[in-house]
C-alpha cells in the first residue's frame, strides 16, 4: 500500500501534540481551557452576544473532536493518496483513527489529575470520522467539478 510521506509526517506530528497535550497534568490542562473560555467569552462580550452557554466542558469537549477531525484528514491524505476509497486503505485508516485515541485516554490514566474516559474515545472517534468524510466529500465534488478529458475519436464537429 502506497503512503503519502508528507501527509504521514503530518499526521505523526499531530498524534505527538495529541499525545502531548494528554501528558500535560490536570491543573495544566485545566488553566489551559479556562483560559480559552474567557477569550471566547470576552469576545463574545464585546460583539454584544450572550457568553454564559460557553463552558470548559464545551470547549475542552470541542477541542477534542476539533484535533481528531484534523487528524482524521490528515490520516486519509496519508493513507489514500490517491483517493481510491479501496476497503484495504479504509481500514487501515480506520484502525489507526481507533488506536491513536485508545493510547491517548490510556496516556492519561497515568498523568496527575487526568483520567481516561471511554466517552472521549468515542469523542475522539466521531472527530476522526468527521474529518474523514469531509475529506472524501471533498474529493467527491472536485472530481465531480473537473472538466472530462475528450478521448481519442471524440470529436466537436456534428
Amino acid at each position: 500500500m502506497r503512503l503519502s510521506k508528507p501527509w504521514l509526517f503530518a499526521a505523526i506530528i499531530m498524534v505527538l501534540i495529541i499525545w502531548g497535550n494528554s501528558l500535560v497534568p490536570g491543573s495544566g490542562s485545566g488553566s489551559l481551557s479556562l483560559s480559552v473560555v474567557e477569550a471566547v467569552r470576552g469576545a463574545l462580550d464585546a460583539l454584544r452576544l450572550p457568553s454564559d452557554w460557553v463552558t470548559n466542558f464545551l470547549v475542552r469537549k470541542t477541542a477534542h473532536f476539533t484535533e481528531y477531525a484534523v487528524l482524521g484528514v490528515l490520516v486519509a491524505h496519508a493513507f489514500d493518496p490517491e483517493h481510491t476509497a479501496e476497503h484495504m486503505r479504509l481500514a487501515a485508516i480506520c484502525l489507526a483513527l481507533v488506536l491513536v485515541p485508545s493510547i491517548d485516554e490510556t496516556i492519561q490514566l497515568f498523568v496527575a489529575g487526568r483520567s481516561g474516559q471511554v466517552t472521549d474515545v468515542l469523542l475522539d472517534c466521531c472527530g476522526a470520522a468527521t474529518g474523514v468524510l469531509l475529506t472524501y466529500l471533498v474529493w467527491r465534488l472536485r472530481r465531480r467539478e473537473m472538466p472530462k478529458m475528450p478521448t481519442p475519436g471524440d470529436s466537436d464537429s456534428s
